[in-house]
This record gives structure tokens, C-alpha cells and sequence, in this order.
């Protein structure tokens, strides 16, 4: 395997992590806002991971470079959470407000496991790059 598939698996493995941690800060966003009658509420997003290429690991290790992580991006499909609030201007005429069936806990777990996953993509890319560097170092002293 050469350094520019070990730097590609690292950066698919960034790129993957920051969509995570973007689709779950929507989501976040999207938490608290009641939605009017008539209107659609808010779906929560996920984010799909699926492999390109290869069918086990061993395939995939070989050709890392074609079986990157595709992170897709889809619907959940959760029905809308509704609370009683009659008060509310959103409120439709049996008294129920539509708000969006989002999992804050969830998602803010989700986010803290995606950043972790990125700082440690981040890490493994800067080894790689401080291996690349001591080896072309070590082949100009010859």
C-alpha cells in the first residue's frame, strides 16, 4: 500500500465523520421548532455508511483506495412528536402542536462519538505523513 492510499483513507474517514457531526447539528437546530398546521414537519436526517467496493475486510484492506466509506445521507422517517399546548400559535384546533421527532441526547452523543472518530482519522493521517517524511529522510542520506 502506498502513502497516497493511506492518506486517502484517512482524509474518506475525516470527510465521513464532519458530514456526521453536520447532520446532527441540524438536526440538533431543528429540535424545538413546532411547525404550523398544514405544515411538514422537520425529518431528522442519519447518516448511512456503505461500502464502495470489496466484500470482507481483506478485499477492502487491498483496495483501500476504491473502497472508501460513501456516507449517505437519509430520512429517518419518524413520525412528529406532538405535545398539548392550546396557548401555542402553532397549535392546531385540537390544542397539539408538531414538533420534530429529534433524539437530543442521541444526537449529541452521536456528535461527540463523530468528533473523536475525526481527531483520531486526524492522528492517523499525521502519522502517516510523519512516516512518509522519516522514510524519503532516511532514502536521501543513502
Amino acid at each position: 500500500m502506498d502513502h497516497q492510499q493511506l492518506f486517502a483513507i484517512s482524509a474518506a474517514g475525516m470527510g465521513v465523520q464532519r458530514r456526521r457531526v453536520e447532520v446532527a447539528a441540524l438536526n440538533l437546530s431543528q429540535a424545538d421548532i413546532a411547525q404550523a398546521p398544514g405544515r411538514h414537519t422537520y425529518q431528522p436526517l442519519k447518516v448511512v455508511l456503505r461500502a464502495v467496493a470489496g466484500s470482507n475486510f481483506g478485499d477492502a484492506f487491498q483496495h483501500a483506495a476504491q473502497a472508501l466509506p460513501a456516507a449517505q445521507v437519509e430520512v429517518a422517517g419518524l413520525p412528529p412528536k406532538r405535545a398539548h399546548e392550546p396557548g401555542h400559535p402553532a397549535a392546531d384546533a385540537e390544542g397539539f402542536v408538531s414538533y420534530a421527532n429529534v433524539d437530543t441526547v442521541a444526537e449529541r452523543l452521536d456528535m461527540l462519538r463523530a468528533t473523536r472518530a475525526y481527531e483520531a482519522n486526524l492522528a492517523a493521517f499525521s502519522m502517516s505523513r510523519t512516516l512518509v517524511l522519516k522514510t524519503l529522510d532516511l532514502g536521501g542520506r543513502g
